[in-house]
């Protein structure tokens, strides 16, 4: 789940059903723990963030003329 990471500890609070479903999903869904299954949900989730943020910054530069101007540049050299 990226290069050199470690274990922290930490404390959330959670919607009491969400947390039922939660334990629900790692009884029958083959996660260790709950651990497991919380670390996983937040690990997909900034996935999906960070591939927003990088189709937001595409979309913000295709409408950059400079940014234009250097990709016809790059397909000229090819």
């Amino acid at each position: 789940m990226g290069t050199a990471s470690y274990n922290k500890k930490t404390t959330f609070v959670l919607d009491a059903l969400l947390l039922e479903q939660a334990k629900e999903a790692v009884k029958e869904g083959g996660y260790k723990s709950l651990n497991v299954f919380v670390q996983d949900a937040i690990y997909q989730w900034v996935k999906i963030l960070q591939r927003e943020k990088i189709k937001k910054e595409f979309l913000e530069a295709s409408k950059d003329p400079l940014f234009l101007v250097d990709i016809e540049e790059i397909n000229g050299v090819f």
